[in-house]
């Protein structure tokens, strides 16, 4: 191999070794994490964009979120599983990206439409 490959083969190797050691690309804890990111992140905008203060955390058994305030609104559809809560698969991550996309797409049109003076971003 000539020079240059030899090092580019080095470069990679040391780049992603740690992270096979640590299990870090092998293990579905990153995935998880993520899901739990989406989640919350989904969570704070129904619970606001519902009027019932933040989100708190979400009922694995029902599949609601707890929300501040009263009201427990349902996660969306093949998200959760009933008594199994949230399984971060990457169906399950594409819906909770598709929530949160879509709440922060409701989330600006109220603040469009209630704040019309606001720079848009």
């Amino acid at each position: 191999l000539p020079f240059s490959k030899m090092l580019l083969v080095v470069f990679a190797m040391v780049l992603i070794l740690p992270a096979l050691e640590s299990g870090g690309l092998l293990s579905g804890e990153v995935l998880y994490g993520d899901c739990m990111d989406l989640l919350a992140d989904a969570g704070d905008l129904k619970c606001g964009l519902d009027g019932i203060g933040t989100f708190s955390d979400y009922d694995p058994s029902l599949c609601t979120l707890k929300c501040q305030g009263p009201g427990s609104p349902k996660l969306p559809r093949g998200v959760c599983e009933p008594g199994v809560g949230v399984e971060c698969t990457l169906g399950a991550r594409e819906g909770l990206r598709n929530w949160l996309d879509g709440l922060t797409k409701q989330r600006n049109e109220v603040l469009k439409r209630w704040c019309p003076f606001l720079p848009q971003k």
